[in-house]
């Protein structure tokens, strides 16, 4: 039991961190604060679609991103004529690299969620309290790695060809329509998103496990 209870130790330590920066990530990229706040400030919108307003065009983006196994990842603009997709095959297939890029962060959380609650659960029930709050400085840590590993990545050109690589995202014509609407530095500015986010969800956690693990008081 005590072997159990050590290796239960360390796992959380590495579930935790996993479930907070898995967690960032899909704040980032399946929800529309981090596509509109581009849109606003970079109006790239009006270049490839007049029909769609900056929050019309995130809710898109996100409606794909939050899909069950999209074919395709396309957007009809009507021209008064007909429907017709504003993205070619390369824009697509780059999207559904990219999606499937954040279905495999999303396993990543779920599965680091449920092994980082059930830990908790069981030291708590069983007392363990004072384990939980020294592994709170080690999650801490290794979270601080993988988010200086994801900066380094997102912000370097190196890095970002190599995350770009891993991911199969290939490269694209100048003036494709997904190039104008998600490339410049739309990238970076997703990466300050991803920081912040971190950030957030770290500092709750570790508020929330202060108030799990917090000693009973002696005097009242």
């Amino acid at each position: 039991m005590r072997k159990f209870n050590f290796f239960c130790s360390l796992l959380i330590v590495l579930s935790l961190a996993v479930f907070i920066v898995t967690l960032a990530q899909n704040i980032t990229v399946r929800t529309s604060s981090t596509y509109t706040f581009y849109f606003n400030d970079t109006r790239v919108v009006d270049r490839i679609a007049s029909g769609y307003t900056n929050s019309e065009m995130s809710d898109e983006i996100c409606g794909f991103m939050n899909s069950w196994r999209p074919k395709e990842f396309q957007i009809k603009e009507d021209t008064g004529y007909d429907l017709e997709g504003i993205f070619d095959k390369a824009d697509s297939d780059n999207m559904l690299a990219a999606k499937k890029a954040a279905d495999i962060s999303f396993l990543l959380c779920i599965v680091s969620g449920i092994i980082t609650v059930s830990i908790y659960v069981y030291f708590l029930k069983n007392d363990f309290k004072l384990v939980l709050r020294k592994r709170l400085k080690a999650t801490s840590a290794l979270t601080a790695v993988f988010l200086i590993a994801e900066v380094a990545l997102i912000h370097t050109g190196r890095g970002l060809s190599w995350l770009k690589s891993a991911v199969g995202i290939g490269p694209l014509d100048e003036h494709s329509a997904l190039n104008i609407l998600l490339g410049g530095d739309f990238i970076g500015m997703a990466g300050n998103f991803l920081l912040a986010y971190t950030l957030i969800i770290s500092l709750a956690v570790v508020y929330l496990t202060l108030v799990l693990t917090k000693p009973p008081r002696i005097f009242h």
